[in-house]
């Protein structure tokens, strides 16, 4: 089963102001709602419906290596560009490009290694590309792939990984 996310109604992608917090004199907040749907079930979870689902990034079948720290990070830098800078009529207002919105450095694994040595890793991000000796991304490892180990730690990353990995150029738009 493959989980697609999604953020919805973002406020400040529509041109609508911020609001203000009451009670506190820094910046205003933007409104996003983010939304889980799980494939052929019909289920679709809101954040304020099962936060803890969508907010700890751990789904089963996650490929996201864009986490939605990574994302609310980048739209939070653009909402103050966007508050410094008159708007205009008509502007368009593309989504941000991946290269914009990932985190960098890109952490990376090797097939060959085994699951001790990279669980380190999974303190910083949820999921990490596996790339073969031209670099090339050959799949995907998550946190909670340890579960299918058969040799415990010692298990290869080959013997877990999801395989194709689904990848995009970073020149892609992220449509909000």
């Amino acid at each position: 089963m493959a989980c697609i996310n999604t953020l919805q109604s973002c406020s400040m992608f529509k041109g609508a102001k911020s609001k203000a917090r009451r009670g506190r004199a820094s910046g205003g907040t933007f409104e996003c709602r983010a939304s889980t749907f799980m494939d052929g079930s019909g289920l679709r979870l809101g954040l304020d419906e099962n936060p803890d689902a969508i907010i700890s990034g751990e789904w089963p079948e996650n490929f996201s290596l864009l986490s939605y720290d990574d994302l609310r990070a980048y739209l939070q830098s653009q909402q103050q560009q966007q508050q410094r800078q008159p708007s205009h009529a008509g502007d368009q207002q593309r989504g941000p490009l991946l290269r914009e919105a990932m985190s960098t450095p890109v952490l990376m694994v090797t097939a060959e290694q085994a699951l001790v040595e990279v669980e380190g890793h999974f303190q910083l991000v949820s999921g990490l590309p596996v790339v073969d000796s031209a670099r090339r991304c050959v799949g995907v490892v998550v946190k909670s792939d340890h579960v299918r180990a058969s040799h415990g730690p010692k298990t290869k990353i080959a013997d877990v990984m999801t395989s194709p990995a689904i990848t995009l150029s970073c020149d892609k738009t992220v449509q909000l």
